[in-house]
């Protein structure tokens, strides 16, 4: 490669210049400043002379391709990556091709071509980062100790980069912008906008604790690796782009989910339910990315909410929550889904979780808690309760009633469905209830007949309980019926 010339148009020595601007109140870091830049973390750099952002020529991926200024594209050999190479310094690595910003034979001289090469250790390859008072960033290679620059001051696409005494001018100053970052990019924190929750999720500060049961957290993002930061132990599913669940029982802590990924992926993850003997921590501190960044995400657009005991857990199956009717019902609908259910549960507040109450809180261990309803919308409630009744009809119609009356003012333009018992018991209270409803005038109050729906004999455990099969066979019946009212 040709040895570019070394004469310039005259700039200002440096001591003069930083003299000129500390008397501006722009702040010139003579002896550079160690800037906090992610590392692993796509970046462009741009500058801030001609808006022009560096780029190697022609997307090439031969070793000694040049470094120049182009039109921000935010194309692959635009993007570069800040890799620790110690002692405060940082190897810049082109995206397209994984090979490092060099200058060129290791010159010392002002005008030298920067250029890529493979990662060899050198001292020319290493750049320190230096910040500004106005959040740019001065470059400064180590072998060297000159600038990263804009040579010649160029503003069209296509003029050199280079490395040349350090003066301050904006042709020294680089705006380093995340890769396809135009404010919707996010760090997988749990307070990342980008991240989707759907159920009942309670903010403690820098965890989000979900109440209830089959809650779940979704995220698109790129890196090559996905993992989750835990408070305590849990178990936890998790899918990546869409497979089926898999389980991480007993995990705690920071939990690589998945690893060797390029490209852009989306990830859930839920835990079991918090209830009966089971005693997890289900808090959640966010995704853990390598080298990425969250993307947003467009919810589904339906969502509905399930009320209901075990039956509607899933309990006492493995795999709950996602082996059960309501999550299976939902996701072949393409709908979001959330359970306000706990083994045990009945409508009335006797000696069990009268959901007539606790249908309005945030989750099952804080009855002072009460839920933000603004938080979501739903389009579809499904109640399924009265397995556990321990009241005389009429009390149960009547807080059936009160249940339903607290569903619409929680969510005034969803379709409420009321399921008969599967064991058949309290069917006409139910539709007692709903029919008072209707008269009311909420016609979007439907009774949802399930006789013949469960065989004890062959669907439950115990003549209660469903079987996975069990639930796959309830929800085959199930979809049509909510799918009308979608």
């Amino acid at each position: 490669m040709s040895t570019p010339p070394l004469r310039r148009p005259v700039r200002w020595p440096s001591v003069f210049l930083a003299a000129v601007l500390a008397a501006t109140g722009f702040t010139f870091f003579a002896g550079g400043a160690h800037a906090a830049v992610e590392t692993g973390r796509w970046y462009s750099i741009v500058n801030v002379h001609s808006g022009l952002a560096v780029d190697i020529e022609g997307a090439s991926s031969e070793s000694g391709a040049a470094a120049l200024l182009w039109t921000p594209t935010g194309a692959d050999n635009q993007q570069f990556r800040f890799v620790d190479a110690g002692d405060g310094h940082y190897r810049i690595e082109a995206r397209h091709s994984g090979q490092a910003l060099d200058v060129y034979a290791k010159s010392t001289e002002g005008g030298a071509d920067v250029v890529q090469w493979p990662s060899n250790g050198g001292t020319n390859q290493q750049w320190q980062v230096n910040e500004q008072s106005d959040g740019t960033f001065e470059l400064v290679n180590r072998n060297s100790g000159l600038a990263l620059d804009n040579w010649e001051g160029a503003t069209e696409p296509g003029g050199r980069v280079s490395q040349y005494e350090r003066n301050g001018l904006d042709t020294q100053r680089w705006r380093l912008t995340p890769a396809d970052d135009d404010g919707q990019s996010g760090d997988g924190s749990a307070s990342d906008p980008n991240l989707q929750y759907y159920g009942r999720w309670a903010d403690a500060g820098s965890w989000r604790t979900m109440g209830w049961a089959g809650g779940y957290v979704e995220a698109a993002f790129t890196g090559s690796a996905v993992g989750v930061h835990l408070r305590g132990t849990i178990d936890m599913y998790y899918s990546i782009d869409g497979a089926p669940e898999q389980w991480m029982r007993n995990v705690s802590g920071d939990v690589t989910v998945a690893s060797g990924l390029s490209g852009s992926h989306t990830i859930r993850i839920g835990f079991r339910e918090l209830a009966g003997s089971y005693n997890g921590d289900p808090a959640f501190g966010g995704f853990i990315l390598s080298g990425g960044q969250t993307l947003p995400m467009e919810r589904p657009e339906h969502h509905i909410e399930y009320i209901g005991d075990s039956i509607t857990v899933g309990q006492p199956n493995g795999d709950r929550p996602f082996t059960t009717y309501p999550w299976l019902t939902a996701e072949a609908l393409g709908a979001s889904h959330m359970q306000v259910a706990e083994g045990g549960a009945c409508v009335s507040t006797y000696d069990c979780r009268g959901m007539v109450e606790w249908f309005l809180r945030t989750d099952n261990q804080d009855y002072d808690r009460l839920w933000d309803f603004s938080s979501y919308d739903t389009d579809v409630v499904v109640i399924n309760l009265g397995t556990n009744n321990r009241v005389s009809a009429a009390e149960f119609e009547a807080d059936y009633l009160l249940l339903l009356e607290r569903a619409r003012q929680a969510y005034p333009d969803a379709e409420i469905l009321a399921m008969g018992v599967f064991r058949e018991r309290l069917l006409t209270e139910v539709q007692n209830a709903v029919a008072d409803r209707n008269a009311a005038g909420d016609q979007r109050v439907h009774y949802v007949d399930t006789t013949g729906w469960v065989d004890p004999a062959t669907d439950t455990h115990d003549n209660v309980h469903p079987t996975d099969a069990g639930h796959r066979r309830i929800a085959d019946l199930l979809i049509p019926v909510v799918d009308q009212y979608l």
